[in-house]
């Protein structure tokens, strides 16, 4: 079986390989509109580049679950046991076993990019809501705990500036 499964695999491979590095470019242009915050305008088409190619490569995901599963191996087990019992059916598996290492390769990259973006992003919401505070009045000074032991804003607000 594992020798008509090859031929796809080889081709799933190379095709998520090129999705990932554009899913890396995309992630590396992200991160440099957030640093630079210009061109704040451009992160929507990104972003809707970006879960386009997240859709393509959870596709690709879910077919190597099927790739896996013809030859009986688990998610767990992975492409690096398939490549094995390639290698022992006699088949070349020198090109996808090395887009597939390139693939893990960018896709850890990809993680590490997008949680930095993450946090990025999560920072500039922060400091946005802080400036909100500001100009409806309230004081970032006072703040109270809740139950949890979390620091919780003021509710009350009196209005700093009118628009």
């Amino acid at each position: 079986m594992i020798d008509k499964t090859h031929a796809i695999t080889l081709q799933l491979v190379e095709t998520a390989l090129d999705n990932s590095k554009q899913l890396l470019q995309l992630l590396t242009k992200e991160a440099t509109l957030l640093k630079t915050k210009k061109h704040a305008d451009k992160l929507n088409a990104l972003t809707e580049r970006k879960n386009e190619i997240i859709a393509l490569l959870t596709t690709f995901s879910k077919q190597v679950e099927q790739i896996l599963a013809s030859e009986k191996l688990s998610k767990e087990e992975g492409m690096d046991a398939y490549f094995t019992i390639a290698k022992k059916a006699g088949i070349d598996t020198s090109i996808s076993h090395s887009n597939w290492q390139q693939l893990v390769k960018i896709s850890k990259d990809c993680r590490t990019i997008n949680e930095q973006n993450g946090a990025c992003l999560h920072i500039l919401n922060k400091h946005s809501l802080r400036v909100l505070d500001l100009l409806k009045g309230k004081d970032p000074a006072i703040t109270t705990y809740g139950k949890n032991g979390h620091a919780k804003s003021s509710n009350s607000s009196t209005t700093t500036i009118s628009v």
